[in-house]
């Protein structure tokens, strides 16, 4: 009995033995073929590598040089950030078709994988796509280019960028939003420096006891001592307003757009100056409240 057991465990140990000898020469011969492709493709390899960083220095000086080429010429500066901006996504895509045909890899193959990726993506990215055909039409609509002060849905800044699928805002206070390509070309854009006149839209309110007579004459005097105000236009001073506890007299005068906020408020500063020196009265809400002892 002793003697079969034993005999069981040797024959049990050499197929384990065998087993392990046989999946140690599979696992040899994989790496023996792996490093054999290897050392086909080592050539190739080194070579695609040398292009791929040739071909991202020489698309980064070309861009560079591209950059300072455009911003000497006449191109408006938008449609040059935007064509900056195209033609660096067409350089990498070039420079990665040029290292795939380095490994040896079949043009057919390359164009077969390109147009499969790029049918994908087309249909993962439609947003995407979507906001390069929005940075399109803002190239050649131009409802703002880059340095104008716009409003989009409650949000006043100026253009710093417009690129492939994004714009950038910068606000007033140095935040910076940025907004789809094809959000902004569907919307209505308020753009306040596409004309560079602006008007200023200003309400005073004096008391009625006050004389808006002599109160209209000291703002006019104020405007036409103000070196921002624009007299090439029609200025207006009237009392456009009887309100409940003013009268309101509307202020429109037209300056440039970069001495808006100047003008506004110099005139908000001079003509409280003026009113007090004049003992013209600027009301305030007031209330009367009546106690009836029961």
């Amino acid at each position: 009995m002793h003697m079969e057991t034993t005999e069981t465990i040797m024959e049990t140990a050499a197929e384990i033995g065998d087993v392990i000898t046989g999946e140690a020469e599979h696992v040899s011969s994989v790496f023996s073929g792996l490093w054999e492709y290897l050392k086909g493709i080592l050539p190739s390899l080194g070579s695609a590598v040398l292009v791929f960083a040739l071909g991202m220095v020489v698309s980064r000086v070309f861009l560079k040089f591209l950059g300072k080429t455009l911003a000497r010429s006449k191109l408006d500066k938008t449609a040059a950030g935007f064509l900056h901006s195209l033609i660096r996504v067409i350089l990498y895509i070039l420079v990665t078709v040029i290292v795939l045909s380095v490994l040896n890899v079949p043009m057919t193959s390359i164009i077969t994988v390109i147009g499969t990726v790029g049918l994908t993506v087309g249909l993962a990215l439609q947003d995407s796509l979507s906001n390069v055909a929005g940075g399109f039409l803002i190239l050649f609509s131009k409802p703002l280019k880059v340095g104008d002060f716009v409003e989009y849905a409650g949000i006043t800044g100026t253009v710093e960028v417009i690129g492939i699928l994004q714009t950038k805002l910068r606000k007033a206070d140095g935040t910076v939003v940025y907004i789809p390509n094809n959000q902004i070309s569907n919307a209505v854009i308020q753009n306040y420096t596409e004309d560079p006149g602006r008007r200023l839209d200003i309400n005073f309110g004096i008391g009625y006891d006050s004389d808006s007579e002599l109160a209209k004459k000291l703002i006019s005097e104020i405007l036409e001592k103000h070196p921002a105000v624009n007299h090439t236009k029609s200025n207006t001073v009237r009392i456009g307003e009887l309100a409940d506890s003013a009268v309101m007299i509307h202020v429109r005068v037209w300056t440039v757009h970069a001495e808006y906020w100047n003008l506004y408020y110099d005139l908000h500063e001079q003509v409280k100056q003026a009113f007090d020196e004049n003992q013209i009265a600027i009301p305030y809400p007031q209330r009367d409240i009546h106690l009836v002892n029961k």
